[in-house]
């Protein structure tokens, strides 16, 4: 069996979790499907606006100079991950692949905000192909349902990030226990820091 693909996998609960808030649901599979034909021609060109976005920020360019990374090679890579979200193939092979998103921006030191405002990018680049491809209805039902897959998507990125780095910490030889005190301590007087700044706060 595959690693992630046991009942037990990390990634299975937080997929129920993040699939109950969003709503995504199997008949968000199906439009993706039946929308994927148009929407593969559109791959190529989707990846060439994403990653204009990354070479054009300092902070992410730099990232991928000092990876040494081909741009043709990154972009080939996105347009695979495109069609495999569109054709709409979900099995648990497809969300073992995706948790393992999560684990390589650990290796490569990636930032949280680089990889949320990115998945925002893809979802505002298919919005714009959608309205073209599609009539209103259809493209509307198209949106919501790449919204969704692609939300999922994020969540399995982000918690993989923060579940695995986790992990590896306990694995250097931290015990579970001193680790979650050691954490709940640095939050607690990281928010009264910040309470002391902004003074009464509707954040409790």
């Amino acid at each position: 069996m595959a690693p992630g693909t046991a009942s037990d996998a990390p990634w299975r609960p937080v997929l129920e979790k993040a699939r109950a808030l969003t709503g995504f649901s199997d008949d968000d599979a199906e439009v993706l499907r039946h929308a994927a034909e148009s929407l593969v021609p559109c791959a190529a060109e989707i990846a060439s606006a994403f990653y204009d976005t990354l070479f054009a920020c300092e902070h992410t360019a730099a990232i991928f100079r000092n990876l040494g990374q081909d741009r043709a090679v990154r972009e080939g890579t996105l347009r695979q991950w495109f069609e495999s979200v569109i054709t709409g193939d979900y099995d648990d092979r497809f969300w073992t692949w995706h948790w393992l998103v999560g684990l390589v921006h650990v290796q490569h030191h990636v930032e949280h905000v680089y990889v949320m405002s990115m998945f925002g990018r893809l979802q505002s680049l298919l919005v714009a192909k959608a309205f073209e491809i599609f009539e209103e209805a259809s493209a509307e039902r198209l949106i919501q349902a790449f919204l969704r897959a692609t939300s999922c998507l994020a969540a399995l990125t982000v918690e993989a990030y923060h579940h695995e780095y986790l992990h590896a910490v306990k694995e250097s030889g931290l015990k579970d226990p001193v680790l979650t005190r050691m954490v709940a301590l640095e939050v607690q007087k990281k928010i009264q820091e910040y309470r002391r700044i902004l003074g009464p706060c509707p954040v409790r």
